[in-house]
């Protein structure tokens, strides 16, 4: 293995991206869209929470590249068409969940029978590893409530951090909140703060994900989010054993 790719939902920027993405067949269009999350590319944020990863794969001589993809449909395209063009990588498909997962269901098989996500994802043979799909939980913005801290240093005076709590009494952890819940609980905390409310399509700077996912702690959120911290240790494990290491 010579490299680690994470093929992300959420907004690209086609200046950093489009180098990145596997060839794509013919007639396919180009994968990269922004807007999704936030008009700036989210993989500044991805590579900041995702720093531990980045120093065990460099130390290891591994190469780790993130991809943001833009919608769900384009995510796994481009996973399918990495598994295809670096067939000697580790790749991985992180996308939101959008419902709860079963436990008596494989990751594939929540994607495969979710109606919602058939049209792109029904009729694969889906015999790829369990180990190449991810979810973040519910919605990304379940990791962002997990760091009440990460909030607080961004959107600082007139956060309302309980209006968080509060809804959190009513569940046992994040991974069982909605992702129109988590929407609601981050809107109702930031309404009054000094970047204003939680929007996932800034215009302008600061662009509130990026910058919230710039300031997580990854061990919070890996305590809060057993999804969460299935990515880190699966990464850490491939990337110790490696073949560049024998």
């Amino acid at each position: 293995m010579v490299s680690i790719h994470i093929y992300i939902e959420g907004a690209g920027n086609a200046n950093d991206d489009e180098e990145l993405l596997p060839m794509q067949r013919p007639g396919l269009r180009s994968k990269i869209t922004a807007g999704k999350e936030t008009t700036s590319s989210l993989r500044e944020g991805f590579f900041k929470f995702f720093q531990e990863l980045v120093d065990i794969a460099k130390k290891q001589k591994i190469e780790f590249r993130i991809v943001m993809c833009g919608s769900r449909e384009d995510t796994y395209e481009n996973f399918k068409l990495s598994l295809e063009s670096h067939p000697e990588s580790f790749n991985i498909l992180l996308i939101d969940s959008e419902s709860p997962i079963s436990p008596h269901q494989n990751y594939w098989e929540h994607l495969r029978n979710r109606k919602e996500d058939q049209s792109w994802i029904r009729g694969d043979e889906l015999d790829y590893d369990d180990d190449q799909c991810h979810f973040m939980v519910q919605a990304m913005e379940a990791w962002f409530v997990a760091d009440i801290d990460a909030l607080k240093a961004f959107y600082r005076q007139g956060f309302k951090e309980e209006k968080i709590t509060r809804g959190m009494k009513n569940y046992q952890n994040i991974e069982q909140v909605s992702s129109k819940t988590l929407l609601v609980w981050l809107k109702s905390a930031t309404r009054h703060s000094e970047h204003g409310k939680y929007d996932k399509i800034t215009r302008r700077p600061p662009h509130h994900a990026l910058e919230i996912l710039k300031r997580l702690d990854a061990n919070k959120v890996r305590k809060a989010s057993p999804y969460c911290d299935r990515i880190f240790t699966t990464i850490i494990d491939v990337s110790n054993n490696s073949p560049n290491q024998k």
